[in-house]
């Protein structure tokens, strides 16, 4: 799990115990900061505190972040006091209604269950555990690359953000994908998007139509031509009657249409 934190020291401090050792946390130094970190690396959950870079506590850098990448899961973090009631009220409204109280129910365990549940963080890490026998073949970075595309995808408008951050360019990400026996970039990241799509569906009160608007998908109709492409239903369909265990093996074999390409001798690769 990737976790990044928008939080006071007090709080961050709980945070790290909360994550341990057995996940990555990215710790943002304003919001501006929050944003590049979305953008750069692969991030499951968003932590953030109304009081973060301020000491009256504020929506505004939550809430632009909110409008910006709806499809990453927000846990807020807060103390309950009472200049803090109004905001949290505001961000409730907003959709964000997963609250932690510092000081109240963030013990560590309790808090690492409620991060490691939000949507599209298991399958997130089902799919590129089936999916690690391809990046054998490919540079370190188009590898990370690949693995923020299914964990953020929210971080990408096309193929030119992928290539942008494997640092290579179009057409050679294309050449790396198909090198090794992987689907496309372009299906790559329709995957990723599909992929969240579904957690959402099955985790949460959004609708189809705020799914597809939140994944960038160009419309519902657009997010069900994707999912019949990714699993053989429409999307209402796969949200009913697929586990996700059943959708993740059927999206996999989407974005590993041959078989994986042979490796040389150990030997011969020295």
């Amino acid at each position: 799990m990737i976790v990044a934190a928008c939080v006071e020291p007090q709080k961050l401090s709980r945070l790290r115990g909360a994550v341990g050792e057995s996940h990555r946390l990215h710790v943002a130094l304003d919001w501006q900061h929050a944003d590049s970190i979305i953008r750069r690396q692969p991030v499951d959950v968003l932590v953030v505190d109304p009081h973060f870079g301020s000491s009256e506590p504020k929506t505004d850098g939550i809430r632009a972040l909110r409008e910006q990448y709806r499809s990453v899961p927000f846990v807020v973090y807060s103390i309950l006091a009472a200049q803090t009631l109004r905001p949290l009220i505001e961000l409730g409204r907003d959709g964000m209604e997963q609250v932690v109280l510092f000081g109240v129910d963030d013990d560590p365990r309790h808090l690492r269950r409620i991060l490691e549940r939000q949507p599209g963080v298991a399958l997130a890490h089902k799919l590129l555990s089936r999916m690690r026998s391809r990046f054998r073949s490919l540079p370190a970075d188009v590898t990370r690359a690949i693995e923020q595309v299914i964990h953020t995808p929210a971080a990408f408008n096309g193929v030119p953000d992928l290539a942008a951050a494997a640092h290579v360019s179009r057409r050679t990400i294309y050449r790396e994908c198909e090198r090794a026996a992987l689907a496309s970039p372009r299906e790559l990241i329709a995957g990723a998007r599909v992929l969240r799509a579904y957690a959402f569906l099955r985790e949460s009160d959004y609708s189809i139509e705020d799914v597809a608007e939140h994944l960038r998908f160009s419309s519902p109709h657009h997010l069900t031509k994707t999912m019949r492409w990714a699993c053989g239903m429409t999307t209402a369909r796969a949200r009913d009657r697929l586990i996700p265990e059943d959708f993740v093996a059927l999206l996999a074999q989407k974005l590993m249409p041959g078989p994986a390409p042979s490796q040389p001798p150990a030997d011969a690769r020295h």
